[in-house]
């Protein structure tokens, strides 16, 4: 009994998610083309795919009809801040700052960024998350100069609200997250 009330259920979501993800797509304000409700790309809307022919038969044919209804992956809109964003360089500094004192006992600080530069964009494709790599120098409150690479990722920040920003300075990766020698931080 148990499994006939599951591939109903099945059966249904097959039949009518389609028809929902569609309903939900709307224009954004500013002419960028379909968000999913409220301008968020965690709903269920999809971007038409006229524009990318062969992406819904290949989604079929890797999940399945059920799995291509329930596990879409929302698309991105490619909206991503440039390197020498004021917003992203700072959320850098004060990150460093409050990870350098808080587990670390150090005082440490980044007192200025130069000879900012993008290394690429997107070089995996535009079906994964859009992310922007770049590198600049960073001035340090020692008097040293290092490098850093960061990359800016879209819709990665807190709760998928805001950009999200992921760095790494050479030679202060005290926690390894980015080893080797940061390499993890590049493309």
């Amino acid at each position: 009994m148990r499994i006939r009330h599951f591939l109903a259920i099945l059966a249904v979501a097959a039949v009518a998610l389609p028809a929902a993800a569609h309903a939900q797509a709307v224009w954004h304000r500013d002419g960028t083309g379909p968000r999913g409700l409220a301008g968020s790309t965690y709903t269920t809307g999809r971007v038409p795919d006229e524009a990318r022919p062969g992406v819904r038969e290949r989604q079929m044919r890797i999940m399945g009809p059920v799995g291509y209804a329930l596990f879409r992956d929302p698309r991105f809109q490619n909206h991503l801040l440039p390197c020498d964003a004021g917003p992203a360089l700072e959320r850098i500094r004060s990150t460093f700052a409050e990870k350098e004192a808080r587990f670390w006992n150090s005082s440490l600080a980044i007192a200025g960024i130069d000879r900012i530069r993008l290394v690429t964009t997107n070089p995996w494709g535009q079906d994964l998350i859009p992310r922007r790599y770049c590198r600049a120098r960073a001035h340090l409150t020692d008097g040293r100069v290092r490098t850093v690479d960061y990359a800016i990722l879209e819709d990665q920040g807190m709760i998928g609200a805001t950009f999200g920003v992921e760095w790494c300075v050479h030679g202060l990766d005290r926690g390894r997250s980015f080893d080797p020698a940061c390499r993890m931080a590049r493309p």
